[in-house]
């Protein structure tokens, strides 16, 4: 039976699979690097471009909560994002400019690179998913539950023409960086949150609809898999294909996730999706101080485990880095609490 605990519980499993899947990505492109792609490679690298659609649709998912259904105040709202998204961001992005660039930020110029998330590939969505906050919190009350559908069309026009007419058909990264490269991906999430009772109760009573949804998600991923295209995240089919994995599979979750008992840790995914590159580049590093990278490679058992055991690293470390955040958070507010109680007992 739906349930909305229920369904933030797959969606947090269906986060942990897409943090996966870009690592998967990453790994894959590193891959290239020093053998030549098998089939296999190629395959997951075209698959591991739903973890990014996966992500965007799933932030829209919880933003809308928070300004819909927890009704967060613009100060909690934006001391929110600051703390828990763009902080990790900045510190990430000064990180990775030290490991790439071997120095430390001399110019305006490097300055700037830190700002923006260029000192490191990945990064350009965080920077655009911090413009993404800000629109999203100041057209609130204009992107309502009653005319999403006419607001989703619309942006979908937007994405399409920014993406083929503006940029002329180039996905490169100077155009991943802002919003409107993925617009629509992110409001098809706010879509699901206001109407997700409506949705996954029809899938429950209606199981025809949720099997040909999955056949549909699965024929999709068929077709990119064998298409000699490269479809890009923002891509408009591949945005409409990961749509369809999303509800199918939020929906099939939603029937076992109670036996699984997720261990929802806020804040998780993103660091996950922040780190995943710097144990990539570690990795290659302690291999080849001992082994060949590209006997790893070639050997595709080895080579699986290897990717597998560099996600572990990122989420172990990741989840330390929740916990020492939450810990450092939760003594900063008794500070501040304790400060206040003596300021109210104090002549």
């Amino acid at each position: 039976m739906y349930t909305d605990k229920r369904l933030f519980s797959s969606l947090f499993l269906l986060q942990l699979f897409s943090s996966f899947l870009v690592l998967a990505g990453h790994y894959t492109a590193d891959v290239s690097g020093y053998i030549q792609w098998s089939f296999w490679e190629d395959a997951l690298n075209q698959i591991s471009r739903y973890g990014t659609v996966l992500l965007t649709m799933i932030t829209g998912f919880f933003t809308a909560h928070s300004l819909t259904g927890k009704k967060a105040s613009g100060k909690k709202y934006f001391s929110g994002k600051f703390t828990y998204v763009y902080l990790p961001f900045l510190f990430s992005s000064i990180l990775y400019f030290f490991v790439m660039q071997k120095g430390v930020p001399a110019t305006l110029e490097d300055v700037k690179n830190i700002f923006f998330g260029n000192t490191a590939g990945h990064l350009y969505f965080i920077f655009m998913i911090c413009q993404y906050y800000v629109f999203a919190f100041a057209f609130r009350r204009f992107i309502t539950k009653n005319n999403i559908f006419l607001v989703c069309l619309l942006f979908f026009v937007l994405q399409y023409l920014f993406i083929n007419v503006v940029a002329h058909g180039w996905m490169g990264l100077g155009i991943r960086h802002f919003l409107p490269t993925w617009i629509f991906t992110l409001y098809l999430g706010h879509l699901l949150y206001w109407y997700r009772q409506n949705i996954f109760l029809y899938m429950e009573k209606h199981r025809l609809v949720l099997f040909t949804l999955a056949g549909l998600a699965l024929l999709g991923a068929i077709y990119f898999v064998l298409s000699p295209k490269l479809y890009t995240a923002n891509h408009l089919v591949f945005v409409i294909a990961s749509f369809l994995l999303l509800l199918s599979g939020a929906a099939i979750l939603n029937r076992v996730v109670d036996y699984i008992h997720p261990p929802f840790k806020k804040g998780l995914t993103f660091h996950i999706y922040l780190l995943h590159p710097l144990f990539i580049i570690i990795g290659d590093k302690v291999v080849q101080s001992f082994y060949r990278l590209e006997t790893v490679f070639f050997h595709r058992s080895l080579s699986v485990l290897y990717m597998f055991a560099i996600y572990i690293a990122t989420y172990v470390v990741s989840l330390l880095c929740v916990k020492a955040m939450e810990k450092a958070l939760g003594a900063l507010r008794a500070g501040r609490e304790q400060r206040r109680l003596l300021k109210q007992t104090s002549p």
